[in-house]
Parts: structure tokens; C-alpha cells; sequence
């Protein structure tokens, strides 16, 4: 991971031999005339539904995706698709459960743990980004206490009349514990990725995983 516009890290100067200069603008022409193809980027690791996530921070799993309907207030009935997770917090402080970042939105690397949701497919808009909770015994939270898995719930609410997908896929990120940069040297749980220059943050997709959504009957 590099550094943020906090402190851009500095390269000492490496003196190149002749030889070996000479060998790096070989290896310049023949790529330029097609000699070499740039290797693919790595796609992220794809996991399956119950298989627990490393993120660093977090040890996760996807229980499941469903479309439910819950009654709202003054006899409304709202309804959502619903992620349903295990999350366990391996940090040593109480962690926030966060929010998902609505799409087109920058990301920062310092969030809770619902911004590690980067992005879903197919994309689920939402007036006001989804509903993130914990619920733990019946009480609903936005805190995940070291050494516990709770169950947490991400809730897209949906248009009555609109067809749920048959699936979603999400791309999931990862946090790593270390310094913001060369100025601020606390440490903090971030997000794995760079910043693009001067511009935003581009967090790295680090795993993958697709849920069939299914009806549920809803309270």
C-alpha cells in the first residue's frame, strides 16, 4: 500500500551500470515493437457463500441474500433484499460497523467495516445507501466488539413492485493495520489500495463472492 498526500515517500537515488542500462532499453524496443504483453491483472479470489473471509480486521461470512418484506410505520410494508453476515472483530478495539458507501461516492481508507463493501453487481441504488446494523440478542448496534461474532445486516430497500435479481455479487476489501502516512504516524485499520496521484483512493478489491437471493417471508 503507498502512502496518502500526507507524506509521499521518497526513493534514494540507484545508480544502473552500462551494461544493465543498456539491457533495460533493449528490453524497452523489443516491448515496444511487441515483444513482451503485459501480464493480466490478478482477478481477486473468489469465496463461496459460508466460507469465512480474512479482511485483516474482520473474519466474515455471507450467510445469505433474500427479499423480504418488513411492515413499516402507520401499517406500511417496505421491502428489501437483505445481506445476512457473521462478522467477528479480531482488532483489539471496538470497531464501528460503518456504512456502504453509495456509488460515485470517494472512499476514504479509514471506515468501518461496511465500507469494505466496495461495490455490488448488479448495483443497488438507494436514495439514502443501504441499512447497516448489529444485531445482537434482539438489540440492534453499530459496534462490533473485539473477539465476537455477531450477525450483521446491510438492507437495499426495494420497490415494491421491482423484480429482485436472481443473484448478487459483491467485491469485498480488506483492512491492513499501519500509518496514514510519512506526517501522521499513528497507526489506524485501513483499507487496502493507493492513492491515484494527487486524485481519490482506490481501494483493491482483495476477494469476490456471489449470493443467490431467495423470497423470504418477512416479520
Amino acid at each position: 500500500m503507498t502512502s496518502s498526500p500526507n507524506g509521499a515517500r521518497r526513493r534514494r537515488p540507484v545508480l544502473v551500470p552500462v551494461a544493465s542500462a543498456l539491457a533495460v532499453v533493449g528490453i524497452g524496443v523489443t516491448a515496444a515493437f511487441g515483444g513482451f504483453s503485459e501480464a493480466p491483472e490478478k482477478p481477486p479470489a473468489t469465496v463461496s457463500p459460508g466460507d469465512t473471509i480474512d479482511q485483516g480486521q474482520f473474519r466474515t461470512e455471507f450467510i445469505k441474500a433474500i427479499d423480504t418484506t418488513e411492515q413499516g410505520d402507520f401499517g406500511s410494508t417496505k421491502r428489501y433484499l437483505e445481506l445476512v453476515l457473521k462478522v467477528t472483530n479480531v482488532g483489539k478495539e471496538t470497531a464501528s460497523v460503518g456504512i456502504v458507501r453509495r456509488p460515485g461516492d470517494p472512499i476514504s481508507p479509514v471506515t468501518g467495516f461496511a465500507g469494505s463493501l466496495l461495490r455490488t453487481q448488479p448495483e443497488m441504488k438507494t436514495e439514502y445507501g443501504p441499512q447497516v446494523s448489529v444485531l445482537s440478542r434482539g438489540i440492534e448496534s453499530k459496534q462490533l466488539h473485539p473477539g465476537i461474532t455477531t450477525t450483521v445486516v446491510v438492507k437495499y430497500e426495494l420497490d415494491p413492485a421491482a423484480t429482485a435479481p436472481a443473484q448478487i455479487s459483491l467485491d469485498l476489501g480488506s483492512f491492513v493495520y499501519e500509518k496514514i502516512g510519512l506526517r501522521d504516524q499513528t497507526h489506524y485499520w485501513q483499507l487496502v489500495g493507493e492513492w491515484d496521484g494527487d486524485g481519490p483512493f482506490e481501494p483493491e478489491v482483495t476477494s469476490r463472492i456471489t449470493l443467490p437471493v431467495r423470497k423470504e417471508n418477512g416479520s
